[in-house]
């Protein structure tokens, strides 16, 4: 994934059984420490998105992204 890939939220279920959102990747990757109970010491990997619809920016791990198109 990197800056200018199209994205779609590929998260939680409770979002994805409604229309889920498109977004632009705008910044990122950046890793860090994930604080969860059943993953210590965990390090993910996040990218910053503009939301079309939401109309927002936000930081998410990447495992909830999906990738819809490729930037050259």
């Amino acid at each position: 994934m990197k800056i200018g890939d199209l994205v779609r939220w590929g998260g939680s279920p409770d979002l994805n059984a409604t229309r889920r959102d498109t977004g632009i990747v705008v910044g990122g990757p950046r890793t860090g420490a994930v604080w969860h109970v059943d993953r210590p010491g965990a390090v993910a990997t996040s990218y910053e998105v503009t939301w079309f619809d939401a109309k927002t920016t936000f930081w998410h791990s990447d495992e909830h992204l999906e990738v819809l198109s490729e930037t050259r």
